[in-house]
């Protein structure tokens, strides 16, 4: 049993609260956050990245998504149901919730830790069933205090220079400006942490693997607040600060601030706190997307050169990588936290680096059907020459974040294997093949990857890729490649600048896992009289493993796919690499 969840059911029940909902997110809707605010995997069990988690008075229930069902089977406690996101005949939360709650119950939960607009349909249910929705409670968090909670992490914030960024802030905060204008709204209040750090062209170290700082900000037609913690930064950015007419608050003042205005306000209800969202009372909001989510996606000249060369340097240290894997393999002692080591060595060597984008999914045979496992000294195993080694990694520069996924041969395999790791890289190499229309998103491409399995009567739970920040978030909006459709929450028209990733899968659990993943850059192709097209350019630049490829699968274009990608690698990388390595990626032309 678990004995955190029973804690939290006994406070439950001395405060008559029926249910108690507890997200993963922090206050700014992060998708990774610091471990203080994991209270999620806290209270559950569970560890993955995504999830939700609702408490009883018996039982409760977790949420997750097709990444995480294995994972999540093995971690939670029999007193908890998995819930699984997707599946036919599984309800949403709000199902659930409008299933279950009746009048006379109460729902709470911390109001920091969803949205706006998430918190508006719970307040809608409520209304409509008579229950009483409390978001003013910390449950788990006082359960937590009493147990050794973590302290929140707090680093210096430190500038991402212009070299680097390609566009000054003042330059950005007049582009936010001008779509206030359009819109109509006095001020816009940002709570997303990516959005903040890449508006102030600043970067800290607050959540693992994510070059982030927690803070918030309000822009006005002539003035700007940062709210951040004042001891995280150096007097000459203070002073720089001022000198650009950006008045620096405390990070805790926040709440005090917000209750004192109004006007009216731009806010992403998506990307902003219920909390918080009450306590503009005194205002008139005015609800869209974050316009600095679209600005960050699309990156300037300078970026996508940086980008190029950070994806050499990646690829320099996963082929080098790759190279002493596939000759050491059944020669040295091996384990998936001991190759994950040696990989992040090679990654320290590169010009720029500043560490991981994400911690390294290192999974062995079966362990690989979990596509989000990490490896600890529990499930750790030793690597052998025999089977499949899935690798999923990436790497923050200052010139770009990386993200990569190759899956690597080790040894025998069987023929059932061997044509799932064809048809997956079938899937890559014609989606990053795409010739487009402009004003095509990706949800209207992502059948390219997904029909060769689809063909076979298989798929992925899961979207085909996601858009990478800039020395920001491994995983970021608004575009991505998913082949279900939200009206609510569209996928991003694709435009040049836009840099996505493209990583098809197959998961079969308790025996394998193949996932081959690539970054691409969205480009002009041509124009005519049709209109414009687009393309998309690789940026990952690794080879693919030909030992787990059967080329009878392929035919001539998707031959000639893989061949040309092959070289583009060896091009790109062989100056690089000693003659030993270049010797080896030779063997890898087709």
């Amino acid at each position: 049993m678990n004995t955190n969840f029973m804690k939290l059911r006994d406070v439950m029940r001395s405060q008559n609260i029926t249910y108690y909902l507890v997200p993963s997110e922090d206050p700014h809707q992060s998708e990774y956050v610091d471990d203080y605010f994991k209270c999620r995997q806290y209270i559950s069990g569970f560890t993955g990245s995504a999830g939700t988690f609702l408490a009883g008075l018996e039982q409760g229930w977790l949420w997750t998504d097709g990444r995480y069902f294995t994972q999540a089977e093995q971690q939670i406690s029999s007193d908890i149901t998995l819930m699984k996101q997707g599946v036919c005949g599984v309800p949403t939360t709000l199902q659930f919730l409008e299933q279950n709650l009746h009048s006379g119950d109460i729902l709470g939960m911390n109001g920091l830790t969803i949205s706006a607009s998430y918190g508006k349909k719970i307040l809608k249910l409520s209304k409509k069933y008579g229950f009483e929705f409390r978001f003013d409670l910390r449950l788990v968090e006082h359960i937590w205090a009493e147990n050794g909670r973590p302290a929140i992490t707090k680093t210096p914030v430190y500038r991402h220079d212009i070299k680097y960024s390609g566009e000054h802030t003042d330059s950005k905060l007049d582009r936010v400006r001008q779509k206030m204008e359009e819109i109509g709204a006095d001020a816009f209040f940002l709570s997303s942490l990516p959005d903040i750090a890449w508006l102030f062209n600043l970067r800290g170290d607050d959540i693992a693997c994510t070059p982030l700082f927690y803070s918030y900000a309000w822009i006005t037609k002539d003035q700007c607040y940062l709210f951040l913690r004042k001891d995280c930064i150096s007097a000459v950015a203070f002073q720089r600060f001022k000198e650009h007419n950006i008045m620096i608050r405390d990070y805790a003042e926040i709440d005090s601030f917000l209750k004192d205005q109004h006007t009216n306000v731009l806010l992403d209800p998506d990307l902003t706190n219920y909390y918080h969202y009450n306590l503009l009372f005194k205002c008139k909001i005015t609800e869209g997307k974050n316009p600095t989510e679209l600005m960050k996606s699309v990156k300037n000249e300078t970026q996508m050169q940086h980008l190029k060369e950070c994806h050499i340097n990646d690829g320099i240290a996963m082929t080098k990588f790759m190279y002493w894997l596939k000759t050491n393999v059944g020669k040295l002692p091996m384990t998936e936290r001991t190759i994950s080591d040696r990989l992040e060595e090679e990654r320290k060597k590169q010009l720029d680096y500043t560490g991981l984008s994400f911690e390294t999914i290192c999974a062995y045979k079966d362990h690989a059907a979990m596509m989000h496992y990490q490896s600890t000294e529990e499930s750790d195993v030793s690597v052998t020459n025999e089977g499949m080694l899935l690798i999923d990694s990436g790497g923050q520069y200052y010139g770009g974040t990386t993200d990569v996924t190759r899956t690597f041969i080790l040894g025998p395999i069987s023929d059932e294997e061997r044509k799932y790791f064809t048809l997956v890289l079938k899937s890559m190499l014609t989606l990053a093949d795409a010739k487009f229309l402009s004003g095509c998103r990706g949800s209207n491409l992502d059948i390219l990857a997904r029909e060769p399995l689809w063909e076979e009567g298989v798929d992925y739970r899961c979207g085909t890729g996601h858009g990478v920040g800039y020395f920001l978030g491994v995983h970021e909006g608004p575009n991505a490649f998913r082949w279900r459709s939200n009206p609510e929450n569209l996928d991003a028209v694709l435009q040049p600048g836009m840099v996505i990733t493209d990583e098809p899968g197959v998961y079969v659990p308790g025996r394998y896992g193949i996932r081959t993943e690539n970054m691409l850059l969205c480009k002009k192709w041509q124009q005519n009289e049709y209109g414009a097209f687009l393309h998309f350019e690789p940026l990952t630049l690794v080879p693919i493993d030909l030992d787990g490829v059967d080329l009878s699968l392929f035919n001539e274009k998707e031959r000639r796919l893989l061949a040309d990608y092959q070289k583009l690698v060896y091009d790109s990388l062989a100056p690089h690499l000693t003659e030993e390595e270049v010797s080896w990626l030779q063997t890898l032309l087709l």
